[in-house]
């Protein structure tokens, strides 16, 4: 570069001043320096060309500095904003904090700028609903679990016999087994009062006139027990047959537990009197015969229980069917209301309930560790003669008191409750598939047939009045929502007829279609103002269908929605169950927002697909149907409730008084069996057996009445 310069005309900027205003887009010019021969870094302004400073002498080998006449505009607040990239490091950094603070002004400067929304967005926010997308499983997602307790396999299935003919069956008997239970019940107390000491027996008395015949007060005791250990055990004779036949077909139940502590105990109470070390230490007959009578009452309210499901079921022969889909919406467990028949409905109610499922695992091993303990308390303490005492004492422990009762009672009551409304669960095989998860809910649901009246019609541009009525009851016809049947009565009111419809599409708010060659409209307000068809001042009602012909509006027809007061409450019951209900609603009218402000339901906790989906929902296929819950013949809301959430309950209890009742047995077999083990004849009395199997009935009691609590 030559060492003289001419300076131009105008102002004169620094090289500072140049870097603050332009900045650089980061586009490096490497130069030559002649003294050093390093590359130097030089700013590039690549908005205009500048003209070359006039010099006396040019160097064509060095490239001509250029310099700006005046300052170029300033970058726009739309652009990039530059960066600056100066000589050395620590002007750099100062570059760069410059550039930073820019970059902050130039946000805060533009943060409430918006782009002018599209009119068309702006009228599909304002008249759509807004919807809840589903949420669709992952590929490389692990499949749902299974139940715990599965259900049997289809070739092991009672025969399905109809529900008419099953209520039948199990009526017959039932009376004459409910006085048995009564009588095993009184014989059991008469035990319980012979093998306890209390001060109004005359046991004193009695021990003096049973001496002059050569009879101890302690040996009549353990015959009186004897006796009615006998005669409970002749009148659950169920007990004795079904354990038996369990025991020898290699598949023992509760039942068959029940059946080695009655033989055992019955044994020790024939063979204490002749024991010397037994003088005054009764037999367990007490204990035992009231395990016998709590099985026989559990066995006859399951058999209640299961009459009245099937006499429910009998109601009607087309019944609502409520089934449980495993991936229905957003890929989890959802419950169905579908018209159907009970088809299935008599081989499920004959299974075999979650009692008998638990203890097919258990039974073997307290069989196996009651057999084992009595033998090392006995012989393994070199004192045979402790035997049967041992083996009645770990038998009895072994078999609770709610094995049997921990399905058969709360299924009862949930039961009698659902036989009052017209529902019948199908037995433990519904109540196992009781999940969390959703529930459809449909226009009938919400709003049963008689809910929705046509209080007013209207009709405009002077259309005749039964075509106007003709065109829109054939569209909600082929809609086929909850207003169907209103506009059908209205339908046969006004004379007019179904027409035919053709090339109907869906749209949120309403649908269209060709009638006559005519488009025809059917929908809401929002819909029409969608569709671009103009309403009159005032008449911008939302809960009303509107009709329009070929672009006009034809006719108004103001409705009333009648909600019974059971809606909200079964809602909230769902909600609580952890099932969140899915509104697949097929009225126009039925969105959230009318739900919300006219019937205060709970639209957050519900969730709402976009139409085609609920279009889907709202009718599933009955071959592609989940597994059966539960058959209805009442409409309404309260109805599917009752059946999902009582079901839930029915599963959690049932689980529940299992794991109280085999959490027994296990703490009662190992106490017996140290206290055999070490012939603690004081500590293991026949009182203290009471009072410990009677404690682990009491959340038994509790668990059932809580079935019923929703």
């Amino acid at each position: 570069m030559s060492d003289e310069t001419k300076k131009p005309d105008g102002p004169e900027y620094s090289l500072e001043e140049i870097l603050a205003e332009y900045g650089s887009k980061g586009v490096k010019a490497q130069s030559e320096s002649p003294k050093s021969g390093k590359p130097q870094k030089v700013v590039d302004f690549p908005t205009e060309k500048l003209p070359k400073l006039p010099s006396d002498e040019e160097d064509a080998s060095q490239p001509p500095v250029r310099t700006a006449k005046k300052p170029a505009p300033k970058p726009k607040g739309d652009g990039p904003m530059p960066e600056i990239v100066p000589e050395n490091v620590g002007r750099t950094l100062g570059a760069h904090l410059h550039t930073l603070l820019r970059k902050a002004d130039h946000y805060a400067d533009h943060m409430y700028d918006q782009a002018e929304p599209d009119p068309e967005t702006l009228k599909a926010e304002k008249y759509i609903p807004g919807v809840d997308q589903e949420e669709l499983p992952d590929e490389d997602e692990a499949p749902a679990r299974r139940p715990r307790l599965r259900l049997v396999k289809p070739r092991d299935l009672p025969p399905d016999t109809p529900p008419a003919k099953l209520a039948a069956q199990y009526a017959k008997g039932l009376k004459g087994q409910g006085v048995r239970v009564a009588f095993s019940t009184l014989f059991a107390a008469a035990a319980v009062l012979c093998s306890l000491e209390l001060p109004f027996l005359p046991w004193s008395t009695l021990a003096g006139s049973l001496s002059e015949l050569g009879v101890s007060l302690f040996q009549l005791r353990c015959w009186v027990l004897s006796a009615l250990l006998a005669l409970t055990g002749l009148l659950c004779y169920e007990i004795i047959a079904a354990g038996a036949k369990q025991f020898f077909t290699l598949r023992p139940r509760a039942e068959s537990i029940l059946l080695f502590a009655w033989l055992f105990t019955l044994a020790d109470g024939l063979t204490a009197p002749r024991l010397e070390g037994r003088a005054g230490f009764l037999p367990f007959s007490a204990v035992t015969a009231l395990g016998f009578a709590f099985a026989l009452r559990g066995e006859h309210a399951r058999r209640r229980a299961d009459r009245l499901s099937a006499k429910a079921a009998s109601q009607t022969r087309a019944p609502y069917v409520v089934s449980l889909d495993e991936t229905l919406w957003s890929s989890k467990p959802t419950y169905t209301k579908i018209s159907g028949s009970n088809l299935g409905f008599g081989s499920q109610l004959q299974m075999e309930d979650g009692g008998h499922a638990a203890y097919r695992i258990a039974s073997p091993l307290l069989l196996l560790g009651a057999t084992l303990c009595a033998l090392m308390a006995s012989a393994g303490q070199e004192a045979p003669e402790r035997l049967l005492w041992a083996a009645s004492a770990c038998f009895t422990a072994a078999a609770s008191w709610s094995a049997l009762l921990a399905f058969a009672l709360p299924y009862r009551q949930l039961a009698e409750r659902l036989n009052k409304i017209g529902a019948a669960l199908v037995g433990w095989a519904g109540a196992a598939r009781c999940r969390h998860g959703g529930v459809i809910v449909s226009d009938l649901d919400l709003f049963p047939t008689g809910s929705v009246t046509v209080a007013q019609v209207k009709v405009f541009g002077g259309a005749a009045t039964e075509k106007v009525v003709g065109y829109t009851a054939t569209m909600l016809r082929v809609m086929d929502c909850g207003l169907t049947r209103p506009f059908h009565d209205l339908l046969r009111t006004h004379g007019a007829l179904y027409r035919e419809v053709s090339g109907v599409e869906w749209h949120e708010g309403g649908a269209s279609g060709i009638i006559r060659g005519q488009e025809v409209l059917v929908g809401t307000a929002a819909y029409m103002h969608l569709m671009e068809v103009p309403l009159p001042p005032g008449h911008n009602i939302k809960n009303a269908i509107f009709c329009a012909i070929s672009g006009q509006l034809s006719g108004l027809f103001l409705l009333n929605y009648a909600m019974s007061g059971a809606v909200n409450p079964s809602l909230s019951a769902f909600m609580k169950a952890g099932v969140a209900p899915v509104l697949a609603t097929r009225d126009p009218n039925l969105i959230p927002a009318l739900l919300e402000q006219k019937f205060k339901l709970p639209v957050d906790r519900m969730e709402f697909p976009p139409v085609g989906r609920r279009l889907e929902l709202s009718k599933p296929d009955p071959e592609e149907v989940g597994g059966l819950v539960a058959l209805l013949t009442r409409e309404g809301l309260s109805v599917y409730c009752d059946a999902v959430v009582g079901g839930r309950r029915l599963r959690l209890a049932t689980r529940w008084g299992l794991i109280f009742a085999l959490g027994g047995s296990v703490l009662g077999l190992c106490l017996t069996f140290y206290l055999t083990s070490v012939g603690a004849y004081a500590s293991l009395t026949v009182t203290n057996f009471l009072i410990f199997m009677a404690a682990w009935l009491v959340p038994q009691w509790l668990i059932t009445n809580w079935v019923n609590q929703y």
